[in-house]
């Protein structure tokens, strides 16, 4: 039996639960999902009032994950909307790339970036909601050989703050 078939008491685990024992779910219902921040200037401020970063929570915080919001620019705190964000990202950090945008007819809201130099496709990185079961792009990526990541955009806790953007997408395209 693996781990996180003990953690969720001998039963096969899904995305679904492997994602709510990361957020420490523990059967209490689903907090009202934050609101998207309304767009203005492509810059960073002070939190808005609904994302005020709490005290410290008891418990384990990670590079970009928790239950208080790092007081650091993340997708939450930018005035603009999460596309915006991490498009801001990709064109300040990766500028020595062409970075091309493709929306997910199959998915509301979902959209792709590739990344590009010359005539080389160098990483794949798609922007979800928790909501979506899509797979494509990464089979595509991993038949191809291209490296892909993921980004959720609306999974409580999971800040995507600056420094963890630009540290996976680093990476990625180091390889």
């Amino acid at each position: 039996m693996s781990l996180l078939s003990k953690l969720l008491g001998g039963k096969k685990p899904t995305l679904s639960d492997v994602v709510d024992l990361l957020q420490g779910k523990d059967g209490q219902p689903d907090k009202p999902a934050q609101p998207e921040p309304v767009p203005a200037q492509n810059s960073w401020t002070a939190p808005a009032q609904n994302c005020q970063p709490e005290p410290a929570a008891e418990g384990p915080s990670g590079f970009s994950w928790g239950e208080r919001m790092p007081d650091e620019p993340n997708q939450y705190n930018y005035h603009g909307s999460f596309r915006e964000y991490f498009e801001d990202i990709f064109q300040r950090d990766f500028a020595e790339y062409q970075v091309s945008r493709q929306e997910n007819s199959r998915s509301s809201g979902a959209c792709a970036y590739t990344f590009t130099q010359g005539a080389e496709t160098l990483l794949a990185v798609e922007l979800l909601s928790r909501r979506n079961d899509v797979y494509k792009l990464r089979n595509d990526c991993r038949k191809q050989g291209i490296p892909y990541l993921r980004f959720y955009y609306d999974v409580d806790g999971w800040w995507n703050t600056r420094a963890y953007v630009i540290d996976r997408v680093s990476k990625a395209l180091a390889r």
